[in-house]
């Protein structure tokens, strides 16, 4: 995949993300999102998940570090 392809994902991701749950309130809650997309990424590498799956939870794992930097620095 190539980078614009990549950033493309977590774009969609982020403005998707954005929408459904508004910002984060604290650091600490987009900590805890951000951990717990990156605990799902694991458990789909550890699992042997099909590639897209983990590809999209891999593109929520970018999505959740943008937002953790718009909204929290």
């Amino acid at each position: 995949m190539e980078k614009n392809q990549a950033a493309q994902l977590i774009l969609d991701e982020y403005s998707s993300a954005l929408i459904r749950f508004g910002k984060f309130n604290s650091q600490h809650e987009g900590y805890a999102v951000l951990k717990e997309e990156v605990d799902e990424l694991w458990d789909n590498i550890k699992g042997n998940v099909a590639p897209n799956l983990t590809k999209k939870e891999a593109a929520q794992v970018g999505a959740m570090a943008l937002r953790f930097l718009t909204d929290c620095c």
